[in-house]
């Protein structure tokens, strides 16, 4: 969220005439995400959400959603907010602002969360292809042919893939080893181990450290979507040439549970097309395939459907211009991998029948 609150700030300085000509991605990503609204329509929801308190009232004027006051200065709209709860300026630039401007940003992503409807179509849609262990899907995406292979199998057994997205905190912190999560278990597959079976080398750990050291400040967080790449260790055996650790979990201060922001979840994938698309002629041959996991399903407690549909929604809009590439999604559970069969099925990719 902190990128979501920033956008808000830019747009409440600058006001709504200046829209078309303001840098705001974050926003911009939501109002995609939603269907088919512009950032002013999204706002006026998001606003309107929060009632005819005071609460709304000042929100509304703090954009300048009022009738007839979208042309009106910052600083004139932040004045007027202010009589609305009866303090001064300073002390509702320092306070109320504040809350106020979280506030709409929670009421945006709780528009984002929600499934966009659909028209209702003239036939019924062709059911999923019952599950099975990989299913090939095809299509068109971005103008580009697309392959796409739903795998039903846990990371462990996956094998064939030149890079392995791998869900991680902000902190680019390992996992303990004998976590169930998806990056533990990469931890403990990428380690290079002695005769006995105990580990010699923890290659994870190690370039991770090795990687904040040189662009982090350790015990510092990273920005959400992050991506920090590593050697694959053991797992090259597998064919699996490179890990990307991307940071879609924030842990939540004095607790073991974490949070994910779905905004986060789009940012790594497109920060991991951009470093593929970089790495992709170091290799030989080059990189040519991606697998996802669900990102910020497990301990992020994120919806499945919601993580599959960021996922997938931020490949949409990066592929275009970028080298073709084959994308692997995977699932230890069949039932997860016949949710992401049904979805890319429903955005009009077609599973193959042999």
């Amino acid at each position: 969220m902190p990128a979501l609150v920033d956008d808000l700030r830019v747009l409440r300085e600058r006001g709504l005439t200046r829209l078309r000509h303001t840098d705001l991605p974050s926003l911009r990503l939501l109002a995609d995400r939603i269907g088919d609204l512009g950032i002013e329509e999204m706002l006026r929801k998001a606003v309107a959400n929060l009632g005819e308190g005071e609460l709304g009232k000042a929100a509304m004027a703090t954009f300048g959603l009022d009738s007839g006051r979208r042309d009106k200065p910052a600083s004139d709209r932040r004045q007027r907010a202010a009589l609305i709860y009866g303090v001064s300026v300073e002390r509702f630039r320092k306070h109320q602002e504040r809350i106020l401007i979280e506030q709409v940003a929670e009421e945006i992503l709780k528009l984002a969360s929600r499934p966009s409807p659909q028209p209702l179509p003239q036939s019924p849609p062709p059911p999923p292809p019952p599950p099975a262990r990989q299913v090939v899907l095809r299509g068109q995406v971005a103008g580009l042919a697309l392959t796409v292979i739903v795998r039903a199998e846990p990371v462990e057994l996956l094998a064939g893939v030149d890079v392995l997205v791998v869900p991680t905190n902000s902190y680019m912190e390992p996992p303990q080893l004998f976590k169930s999560s998806v990056s533990a278990a990469v931890r403990r597959m990428a380690a290079t181990k002695n005769v006995d079976g105990h580990i010699a080398i923890d290659v994870v750990a190690a370039d991770l450290a090795a990687w904040v050291s040189k662009n982090a400040r350790r015990g510092l967080a990273v920005a959400l979507g992050a991506v920090a790449p590593t050697s694959a260790g053991e797992m090259s055996r597998r064919g699996i040439r490179r890990l990307y650790h991307v940071a879609v979990v924030s842990p939540q201060p004095s607790s073991n549970n974490y949070v994910v922001e779905p905004v986060a979840i789009a940012e790594g994938v497109r920060n991991v097309l951009a470093l593929a698309q970089a790495e992709r002629g170091l290799f030989s041959p080059a990189l040519r395939s991606i697998a996802f996991p669900l990102l910020g399903a497990g301990r992020g407690g994120l919806d499945q459907v919601t993580s599959f549909d960021w996922i997938w929604g931020a490949l949409e809009r990066e592929l275009a211009g970028l080298h073709p590439w084959e994308f692997h999604f995977f699932a230890r559970r069949p039932e997860q991998a016949a949710l992401m069969v049904s979805r890319l099925v429903a955005a009009g990719l077609t599973a193959d029948q042999h």
